[in-house]
């Protein structure tokens, strides 16, 4: 299963070879086949955001619990350059994967967070409402909720967010697993994530002069 690997921006180089490591380590390779990796569309081999190939959650969880430069662990849900696109992708990823995160048993909530822009409180909540088609049957919970969801949104602005050329954010659903905070360990969460610009990442195309938008809403794993 893919996932959405969020890393801190330090020691470049060594990312990938510590998760290769810790993978080694939580899941035998018997075929002895290279961890798979692919780097978003558009985007240079320095972002924080990468894809990597895992057997499991618990794998996933495993790596961002022990790794000292992995900010997070995210399995997507969904994409796309616009928020109707992102909806499709939302709707079109299997139930089986959705529903125990959406039961009426459970309670939920959903925090934005933001990469290169600062978002108003207006803002905030207008992108939650913007979520109205999942399907959530629990009450929200604000303080001790079961399942903790992240809409995140990146914008480029026309400039790089301190990355070399060609280094555009995108968008991704994602699930996000236990990861250090940097002297916190974070939870697993589970991510949708939507870049609302021209080129695709499933998302991201930033034209000349305008602003490269992505979002993304995960939830926390206990």
């Amino acid at each position: 299963m893919w996932y959405l690997c969020v890393f801190f921006h330090r020691l470049l180089d060594y990312r990938r070879p510590e998760v290769e490591a810790l993978a080694e380590l939580f899941q035998p390779n018997k075929s002895n086949e290279p961890l798979k990796w692919r780097v978003p569309e558009d985007h240079h081999p320095d972002s924080p955001f990468h894809f990597v190939n895992l057997s499991s959650d618990d794998v996933a969880r495993d790596i961002a619990n022990r790794s000292l430069l992995v900010k997070g662990m995210y399995e997507l849900w969904g994409e796309g350059s616009t928020l109707e696109e992102l909806e499709q992708a939302i709707k079109s990823y299997p139930d089986e994967r959705k529903s125990p995160y959406l039961s009426s048993e459970s309670t939920f909530r959903i925090t934005v967070d933001s990469f290169g822009k600062v978002m108003s409180f207006e803002e905030q909540n207008d992108r939650i409402h913007q979520l109205a088609y999942i399907p959530f049957e629990g009450r929200v919970n604000l303080k001790h909720p079961d399942h903790k969801f992240w809409l995140m949104e990146t914008d480029d602005h026309g400039g790089n967010n301190g990355l070399p050329p060609g280094a555009d954010i995108d968008i991704r659903v994602v699930r996000d697993g236990r990861g250090p905070d940097r002297n916190v360990w974070s939870n697993f969460k589970q991510v949708i994530m939507d870049f609302p610009s021209l080129r695709y990442f499933l998302c991201n195309m930033l034209q000349k002069e305008e602003a490269s938008k992505s979002r993304f809403l995960c939830r926390e794993l206990q």
